[in-house]
């Protein structure tokens, strides 16, 4: 059985409002909630140090 990648929990504050639109998003693309924050994460880091 392969091991978890992502093995650190965090944790952070966020509206109501933006909560269900990430689900709603996250439902639409067949992610989890997890899937499609780890993805925003990535983006934003991989555009560099602006």
């Amino acid at each position: 059985m392969r091991a978890s990648v992502q093995n650190v929990p965090i944790q952070f504050r966020a509206n109501v409002r933006l909560l269900t639109a990430a689900r709603a998003k996250a439902d639409r693309e067949g992610m989890s909630l997890s899937e499609l924050m780890r993805g925003a994460l990535r983006r934003e880091l991989s555009h560099g140090s602006n």
